[in-house]
């Protein structure tokens, strides 16, 4: 293996006390801003709607905060963050709308109230576009609304709005061609029921009307919101071509469908204007006939999350369990491989250099997510590593130098190792600064405990776990450990035992 340093002939244990000193000051850092500040948690943990949006255009926090209040979204208790890497990324999270049962609802709630900033401007705003919804949709917002009243009783048959939904859908479906360009003709729409014998029950369609006309809008569908099994449906109801004959049909639409979303995913999500659609498999005359179907919009949601508050504990809780689960079989291991002392030396390394990065994100407030915990446990190993290398050293050294002082092999030890930690931390440290300089905002509490894990963790291999086990066994068998001269009795015995496992 190549060697940085040849034959180093560092004193370590010596700078023992200023290591300490750094160990002390990070420690106490972290601490006094967790207990001051606390830890800004991710919707993983604490329940949330997260979206990513993409703009054509560049605008402020400040602009996308004043269009979701305009569309009824509580922005007090909503957090808007640029992607340093795409300026016109923006990152959104919120809370849940409507409870844990429904927490589509608050993505819901987002998407209408940024359909201002799309061409149909007001008269989208916090609303659904009823040419792009399917029954499911129109039955979750009736049920919402509930213009019946009828939250509290329980039917024997379908919901009310459930079978209403279906109807409207196919109202637009059939007698609109599968394109209502004015919502005023959902006035003659039939809707009826199959039972309307429920006692405490009376059904009123002008109320379902009302709600309809209220919370949607008849416009155009946005090709950069509709995912591609949507995009090819609404090519087939509405059959632009007017191609008729099912198998041709589907065959010609789903292809265009496919052809589009591939060119959307190529553009980074966005398509600038309908004409940029000159595809293989998206004729000419395909394309002058969506246009009255359809548009490009503004923006587009590159994704959406949101996580109910039971399932963020649950997730909260086995975070928890499962890095001290780890830390605590890693201390069986080594506890088993060597002694028990150097097991506890390893843990305590790897709990300090968790402790110390989850502090420095206290610090500066990144948010932590379960991407953030999977790379403390990623930190856990690799440090847990980093500190078994000097150890097993440590080990093969005792065997071989049985008159010298454990602190001598301590020190030899790590300057033995040191070219292999640094050239390994190193390597992994710039793949991953890589990761968090050019990864974007979605990677980046990934890639930043990385970033200072494997620092951290490097130090505390050296000037962390080795001195803990030499203060052990100063405290167990005299200070003739800390001597240069010959090795004291019992450290003699601890070596032997030691020995005695490999």
């Amino acid at each position: 293996m190549a060697e940085i340093f040849v034959n180093p002939k560092i004193d370590w244990i010596a700078a023992k006390k200023y290591f300490i000193g750094i160990t002390i000051a990070l420690l106490v850092a972290g601490a006094v801003s967790v207990v001051a500040r606390g830890f800004k948690l991710g919707i993983d943990f604490t329940g949330g709607m997260l979206m990513e949006v993409r703009f054509k255009q560049p605008h402020s926090a400040e602009q996308i905060r004043q269009v979701l209040a305009q569309g009824g979204v509580d922005t007090s208790k909503v957090t808007i963050v640029s992607d340093s890497t795409h300026p016109n990324d923006k990152f959104i999270r919120g809370p849940l709308v409507g409870g844990e049962e429904s927490t589509d609802q608050s993505k819901r709630q987002a998407i209408k109230a940024l359909q201002r900033l799309n061409p149909a401007g007001d008269a989208a705003a916090g609303k659904d576009n009823i040419n792009a919804v399917d029954a499911a949709a129109i039955d979750q917002d009736l049920r919402r609304a509930d213009p019946l009243g009828i939250h509290d009783i329980t039917f024997s048959g379908p919901n009310p709005y459930t079978q209403v939904a279906d109807e409207i859908i196919a109202f637009r479906d059939t007698q609109q061609k599968g394109f209502m360009s004015d919502m005023s003709v959902i006035g003659q729409a039939p809707l009826s029921l199959k039972d309307t014998t429920t006692p405490g029950f009376t059904f009123d369609p002008n109320k379902i009307k009302s709600t309809i006309l209220q919370d949607f809008y008849a416009g155009k569908i946005d090709i950069n919101l509709a995912g591609e099994s949507e995009l090819e449906g609404d090519l087939k109801r509405i059959d632009p071509l007017k191609i008729g004959g099912q198998g041709t049909a589907d065959q010609t639409y789903k292809a265009a469908a496919e052809a589009i979303v591939k060119y959307r995913n190529d553009q980074n999500g966005v398509i600038n204007d309908l004409s940029d659609l000159q595809l293989k498999d998206v004729s000419a005359d395909l394309l002058s006939k969506m246009e009255p179907y359809f548009l490009t919009g503004d923006w587009v949601v590159l994704s959406a999350d949101s996580v109910g508050a039971q399932v963020s504990k649950d997730f909260r809780d086995r975070a928890i369990y499962v890095t001290l689960a780890a830390l605590a079989g890693m201390l069986v291991y080594i506890a088993f491989r060597f002694e028990w002392i150097y097991g506890v030396a390893a843990v305590l390394a790897v709990f300090h250099d968790t402790m110390i990065t989850l502090g420095v994100f206290s610090l500066i407030q990144q948010e932590i997510s379960l991407t953030v915990v999977a790379a403390l446990l990623t930190l856990v190993g690799y440090s847990m590593n980093d500190t078994i290398v000097v150890f097993d050293r440590i080990r093969e050294n005792l065997r071989l130098r049985r008159r010298d002082s454990l602190v001598q092999i301590t020190n030899d030890s790590i300057n033995q190792t040191l070219s292999r930690t640094i050239i390994a931390a190193g390597l992994t440290f710039l793949s991953v600064l890589s990761i968090l300089v050019l990864g974007g905002q979605v990677l980046r509490g990934f890639a930043l405990a990385l970033t200072i894990g494997i620092l951290i963790g490097t130090y505390s291999s050296i000037a962390v776990a080795s001195p803990i086990m030499l203060w052990w066994q100063y405290l167990t068998s005299g200070k003739g450990t800390h001597g240069r001269g010959p090795v004291a009795p019992k450290v003699r015995a601890q070596q032997e035992r030691t020995l005695a496992k490999v």
